[in-house]
């Protein structure tokens, strides 16, 4: 229902208010109410300013006075500086952004006549506090290029008057076609070469880029209009080469300080030609705390590439992570797709891989070794020794795959090769989680505190759920999939994340004054509420690194000796 139905009070109080204004204000003229789209209240009226008479329209909106009402030019003409094109309403001082619900349609128009009488008297566009977002600037662009001062740089190596051939990388997200410059010079010898390349599919385009004096490019509206500006810019060899390629040509012209980006292809007219909006893509502010530096120069092995190994990489991609192994012998389905980091592009694939071309899209700079192979699983011994040697080169293993088998593995690596590791499972039927951080010489080993763990879940003196639908590690087996949505998975997975940043970023000390803790998200078990959470004391760490035997000199002799004529024999 419209607002004028519910509150005809208020309604007649604005046909009064603009009544009084009209008898009182020469200026104001030809005042009538009507019902315009969808029964919204309006009145046109005339604005007279000298001898001239601005037809305007006030629009009240559906919501109407908690949201702010619009004048338009009622000829749908550009009569103001501060107008959303020709159709667009007037930025008044009364507008969404400084809204209050006891401004009344009265005070727009006035408020609209003292825009228009100041322009009108001065000629020039009234002083504004309006200010258009980058943003706001380009919802109405299609083509952008992204560029950065590295970008500058690589332009700057082209010497004016000069022109090279290059490259663009282009994508498609939504309608929206974004470019990046990825070469300046020929392939086989270039001048410059992006060192953040953009992750995802894409097109590469053939480029030119030319060297132009200061302030002498603009934007054509025509092929014939960019011809004769390269012909004064003394460039008619690129101007022919355009006209003669079938193929679609962006030129790039650099003036030392702008960018045009002009590409060029085949339409049924002809030749035509398209801008895109230069886009400044530095990054604008630090974001992250300086203890993340730590964390560009870790390498984290992602054991289980599922719901909640997909999102602890992705964050740890975005938190600074550079250098991954996953490890993950399962394919993607669309069923995964309900809690997965990945998305339908990945159907199919190995999560592994999968998942390491999205952590690239994230971060450029990350370097990614994905195994296929399921770990602990039946294998070839040889593959089995080659994940688990790159598994003991990282800084961190984080176990995400919440299987028994899984787990004594990883907890075997990092144990011998004394690395911190990571863990978590999700309880079915969304009841929480359990994330555990255990680093060498400060936490006990990982089968010791797994026992502690399942000991605690003794102590507390609370059954499961009869259904089975919700179980702590120590009982998860083989069966059907868990039930947990993705704001179950990714609370517990961000809960992991932050062990694990912490682990990588704070070696020294931490800000966790626990190793583990059990987290509720519903009433249900041990938990008394949502967001219920309870720490685990796992004591002190001993017993890592490889369990040495004591010396046996006659065992050894004995083993060598049986080697030693295999040795002769091999030879």
């Amino acid at each position: 229902m419209n607002w004028w139905a519910e509150q005809p009070r208020r309604a007649r109080d604005e046909q009064k208010a603009i009544a009084t204004l009209a008898q009182r204000s020469p200026w104001l003229a030809n005042v009538e109410m009507r019902t315009a789209e969808n029964l919204r209240l309006a009145f046109d009226f005339d604005i007279v300013i000298v001898e001239r008479t601005i037809p305007l329209t006030l629009v009240y909106p559906d919501f109407f006075p908690d949201t702010a009402a619009s004048v338009f030019a009622r000829d749908r003409e550009l009569i103001s500086g501060h107008q959303y094109g020709p159709d667009g309403e007037l930025c008044l001082e009364h507008r969404p952004d400084n809204w209050s619900s006891d401004v009344t349609g009265a005070m727009m128009i006035e408020s609209a006549h003292r825009l228009l009488s100041s322009e009108q008297e001065s000629g020039l566009s009234a002083p504004s506090e309006h200010r258009i977002t980058r943003a706001q600037r380009m919802r109405l662009s299609q083509f952008r290029l992204l560029y950065t001062a590295d970008t500058l740089t690589g332009l700057s190596t082209v010497a004016e008057g000069q022109a090279v051939e290059a490259e663009i990388d282009e994508r498609d997200t939504a309608g929206t076609h974004v470019a990046q410059l990825i070469r300046v010079g020929p392939a086989d010898a270039p001048l410059w070469l992006e060192g953040r390349k953009r992750g995802g599919s894409s097109r590469g385009i053939r480029t030119i880029v030319a060297r132009i004096a200061k302030g002498s490019g603009r934007i054509c509206g025509s092929f014939g209009d960019l011809k004769a500006l390269l012909w004064s810019l003394a460039l008619p060899q690129i101007a022919m080469d355009l006209a003669d390629k079938a193929d679609p040509t962006a030129l790039l012209l650099f003036d030392g300080i702008r960018l045009h980006v002009i590409l060029v292809a085949t339409e049924p007219g002809g030749r035509g030609v398209v801008h895109y909006d230069p886009v400044y893509a530095e990054k604008d502010q630090v974001r992250l705390d300086p203890e993340y530096e730590r964390l560009k120069g870790a390498k984290v092995a992602i054991v289980g590439c599922g719901s909640v190994g997909s999102k602890v990489a992705a964050q740890l991609a975005r938190s600074g992570v550079a250098n991954f192994v996953l490890v993950d012998g399962d394919v993607l389905a669309s069923g995964n797709l309900v809690r997965n980091e990945l998305d339908l592009r990945s159907v199919g694939v190995h999560k592994s891989v999968a998942l390491g071309t999205r952590l690239c899209e994230i971060n450029p700079d990350c370097a990614v070794t994905a195994w296929t192979n399921p770990i602990g699983g039946q294998q070839s011994g040889a593959m089995a020794a080659a994940t688990i040697d790159s598994i003991e080169e990282c800084d961190l293993v984080v176990d995400a795959t919440a299987e028994p088998t899984v787990f004594n593995l990883c907890a075997a690596i990092a144990r011998r090769a004394e690395i911190p590791m990571c863990w978590a499972s999700v309880f079915g039927g969304g009841v929480g989680g359990i994330v555990m951080r255990l680093r060498p010489g400060v936490e006990p080993p990982p089968l010791v505190a797994r026992q502690r763990i399942e000991a605690w879940y003794r102590e507390q003196g609370v059954d499961w759920p009869d259904d089975g639908s919700s179980q702590p590690y120590a009982e998860a087996g083989s069966g059907p999939p868990l039930i947990a949505d993705d704001a179950d998975v990714t609370t517990v997975a961000s809960h992991l994340s932050r062990f694990a940043i912490d682990t990588l970023a704070r070696p020294d000390v931490s800000i966790f004054p626990y190793s583990a803790y059990v987290i509720g998200l519903r009433e249900r078990w041990l938990f008394t509420a949502p967001f219920d959470v309870r720490p685990i004391d796992l004591g002190e760490g001993n017993a890592w690194g490889v369990e040495k035997e004591t010396a046996d000199a006659d065992a050894l002799q004995a083993l060598l000796a049986d080697l030693t004529p295999r040795a002769a024999d091999a030879g």
